[in-house]
């Protein structure tokens, strides 16, 4: 009886795999030597999926030309739908057809990459940041805007046991047999079954490239200075202000080229209509192509998800455009039929007026 349930279990799982149903946050391991690639099946954004790699001690997936033939096609057999891997146009940039990355960047930084082919981008569109890429499981490579989410995301790890951390039911827990006995936290270490996990002190928070440490962190305008002794500081952005850690404006500095939008600790660079940003400051002419973006941040990881400012005609002055034409054209029809009317009406009168009477006449 038990050999029947579990296999109708495992029919019943393959049913819906055929079927293309995911189940989110399930992951698979793909290993080839010591170097393993985990398959994770949940709809996320690229930010997303890239802080997920990270908090696993891996990274966003980077083809490397060496070894990745063979791994694309293992994973081409492990996929069901597109995938985010590590590749995301730089800030301010468009896509360049003629070079075989299109401009984009590997997020680890590596130079040394696998190359594709010209067919293996499912388009060829220019696009513009911020755009990422996705890879499917026939291949194929798909420009897509980074806040997307797709059916899961590639991450390249040195650790065989990265799929059990990620079934850790809390995701600051980090698998170790040893626990806290080696220190790995810089402030505070809790002992948890399977691992360990840490936190940090008062006015700080985990840092984003390694959660095990920690870094200054103000929420709101003005916080306590924080203090070694004699010698106080205070968060990237903030200053200090006798006890206290102040925000500083940075838009005062004029160093954006149209708009300036200060937040905590940070600042964003807005452009006008018809302009894009390049760089951090620069706002430069869109050129009339639509792929431009109006309204950059300056970094791609805004706490807050960017919003879809892409050039477009505005629907609304077309239509206000046309509507004068029509209301012109009728009063031009207007006045005419008016003109004629009274040309006519006064050409009738004359035709209808009795002769001259000649009083000479005899």
């Amino acid at each position: 009886m038990t050999m029947i349930i579990l296999m109708s279990i495992i029919v019943l799982l393959s049913f819906k795999a055929e079927c293309g149903m995911k189940q989110a946050g399930i992951c698979r391991l793909v290993c080839t030597g010591g170097d393993c690639i985990t398959v994770n099946q949940d709809r996320v954004d690229f930010r997303a999926a890239e802080a997920a790699c990270r908090d696993r001690s891996g990274e966003l997936l980077t083809l490397r030309p060496e070894t990745d033939e063979s791994i694309l096609h293992t994973l081409s057999q492990e996929l069901s739908g597109n995938f985010w891997i590590g590749l995301r146009l730089p800030t301010g940039a468009c896509s360049n057809l003629s070079s075989p990355l299109r401009g984009y960047e590997w997020i680890s930084g590596s130079t040394l990459s696998f190359i594709p082919s010209p067919d293996t981008w499912r388009h060829s569109t220019e696009v513009c940041f911020p755009h990422c890429v996705s890879l499917s499981n026939d291949q194929k490579w798909t420009e897509r805007l980074c806040s997307e989410e797709t059916d899961g995301y590639l991450c390249r790890t040195q650790h065989k046991d990265a799929c059990l951390a990620q079934e850790l039911s809390d995701p600051t827990v980090f698998q170790s047999s040893k626990g806290c006995s080696t220190g790995p936290c810089e402030h505070k270490c809790t002992d948890v079954k399977g691992g360990y996990k840490c936190s940090c002190s008062s006015g700080y928070i985990p840092d984003s490239k390694d959660p095990r440490r920690c870094k200054m962190h103000c929420d709101k305008s003005r916080c306590p200075k924080i203090c070694d002794g004699a010698v106080c500081s205070c968060p990237d952005g903030y200053i200090i202000d006798k006890d206290f850690c102040e925000d500083i404006d940075e838009c005062g500095n004029g160093r954006c080229d149209h708009g300036c939008k200060n937040t905590l600790g940070d600042f964003e660079c807005t452009c006008s209509e018809g302009f894009v940003l390049e760089g951090k400051y620069q706002c430069i002419e869109a050129k009339d192509r639509e792929s431009f973006f109006t309204t950059t941040p300056v970094s791609l990881y805004s706490t807050k998800p960017a919003a879809d400012n892409t050039l477009k005609t505005s629907p609304a002055t077309a239509g206000g455009f046309l509507w004068v034409w029509v209301v012109a054209a009728v009063a031009v029809v207007v006045l005419i039929f008016v003109v004629r009317f009274y040309v006519v009406r006064r050409q009738k009168r004359r035709e209808q007026s009795p002769a001259p009477v000649d009083n000479n006449e005899c």
